[in-house]
């Protein structure tokens, strides 16, 4: 039925529910109002670019990988279908976008499509374990955004929410700029169905091949007959144009995933030696971990001691919104596992609480100079706190006093110490990463 008539008003109306209903749902999923703690992954992880992206970087695919396979058979079956029916952010540019006198297109012309270059970056890098772009997954942004609600307002909080507004923001400007021209997952969609023709196109290509061979067909070198009205064969028209295009999408996805390895390469070598950050338990090695995790700020949210926290630029620019581990007011429980059980790229693995009891996050350091006891004054408050017995008081060497001293079998960085701590405003003990000096003495005893 053509648009215009009853028949097709009543298909736009349904389309436009099912699509409402799909925004109310991502909001629900986001905005974490489910008994499930899980249920925040569920939006991202309905993505194919991050379920191919975190899965080439980790070598691994898990269950949560195969959430974002319905997309891409939508995508096979129906050009851009998850776009078409069921994106929220696709929804709420659109909506946008019409608020601009005389928009819906207005810009799209005149911008290269950016987002296939996007994804292939994002797919090269991620061969060498770094998709370097996978947080620019509108889900993915859109889970920020709207899971930035549910936290205390604070900078950080404000800066995590802004994907979707610059995103409606450049709705508002150059209507369909995102959808048309930048998203990733879209792109992703139209290589889906692309590949979907190649064997139509190559069977094309091969029943074309004996008659261009034939020596009763034209003379060498002769164009071909017109055909009746004076235009070329249609078959052979519509032959160049599949092909043509089929040969541009090979390119941008051989020099796209090139730029993207070369892209991780450099990334590596720039970070050099230096000592990572304090990263929540279950995280991938450093190397990868800024680039499989996607700034969601699911693990954040839903850390009951409130000790993971986006990196706001203390890092550089490729740990922007990084999650990070600061225990100056508590420490990473040793009966919680939920920022693996919310992370939707596998940055975090989800473990179970044995595994997360073993798991190794730093070691703690004492310095000596701001050690109250050490300086001869009362207190063991670290070793009192310490949930794994790894802080014992020990003698300091020809002084009438003593010092806490960490066995470093036993410590596993879990902060509780550096959180107890009185000194202020820099903490006399801290937990670093790897278990290398924290830049004093370190009094670490040996274990029993």
């Amino acid at each position: 039925m053509a648009l215009g008539t009853p028949g097709g008003k009543g298909r736009d109306r349904l389309r436009l529910a099912g699509r409402c209903a799909a925004l109310a749902g991502a909001a629900v999923l986001a905005l974490g109002v489910l008994p499930w703690p899980e249920a925040v992954l569920i939006l991202p992880a309905l993505s194919p670019y991050v379920a191919v992206g975190s899965a080439a970087a980790a070598r691994a695919a898990t269950w949560i990988t195969l959430l974002g396979l319905p997309v891409l058979v939508l995508a096979i079956l129906l050009p851009r279908g998850f776009c078409r029916y069921a994106c929220p952010v696709g929804l709420m540019a659109e909506m946008v976008g019409r608020l601009r006198r005389g928009g819906g297109r207005g810009g799209r012309r005149r911008v290269p499509p950016l987002g296939g270059w996007v994804l292939f970056l994002t797919l090269g890098g991620a061969c060498l374990g770094y998709p370097v772009l996978l947080w620019m997954d509108p889900l993915v942004l859109a889970t920020g955004s709207l899971g930035a609600l549910r936290g205390p307002a604070s900078l950080a909080s404000a800066v995590a929410g802004l994907g979707l507004p610059l995103i409606l923001l450049a709705s508002l400007v150059a209507p369909n700029f995102w959808c048309g021209r930048l998203c990733p997952l879209g792109a992703m969609q139209d290589v889906a169905t692309a590949m979907r023709d190649v064997p139509r196109r190559l069977a094309r290509r091969r029943a074309a091949a004996p008659a261009a061979t034939d020596p009763g067909s034209t003379a060498a070198g002769a164009d071909p007959a017109p055909a009746a009205g004076g235009t070329e064969p249609a078959a052979a028209a519509a032959e160049v144009g599949p092909a043509a295009r089929g040969w541009t999408l090979a390119r941008r996805a051989v020099l796209g995933a090139g730029l993207g390895g070369a892209w991780t390469l450099a990334s590596r070598a720039a970070r050099g030696a230096a000592r990572p950050p304090l990263r929540p338990p279950g995280a991938v090695a450093e190397d990868r971990f800024l680039g499989m995790c996607v700034r969601c700020g699911n693990c954040g949210r839903a850390c009951p001691s409130g000790v993971i926290r986006p990196d706001l630029g203390r890092r550089g620019a490729a740990a922007f919104l990084a999650p990070e581990l600061r225990f100056d007011a508590d420490y990473c429980r040793e009966d919680c596992r939920l920022c693996g059980a919310v992370c939707p790229s596998g940055a975090l693995a989800a473990l179970t609480l044995e595994q997360k009891r073993g798991v190794v996050l730093g070691v703690a350091r004492v310095d000596l100079e701001r050690c109250l006891l050490a300086g001869g004054q009362e207190c063991t408050v670290c070793a009192v706190r310490c949930p794994y017995g790894a802080i014992l008081v020990e003698p300091l060497p020809a002084q009438l006093t003593s010092y806490p001293g960490v066995v470093a079998g036993r410590c596993v960085g879990c902060g509780a110490c550096e959180a107890a701590c009185p000194t202020s405003p820099v903490k006399a003990i801290t937990v670093v990463a790897g278990g290398g000096p924290a830049g004093a003495a370190d009094p670490a005893s040996p274990g029993p």
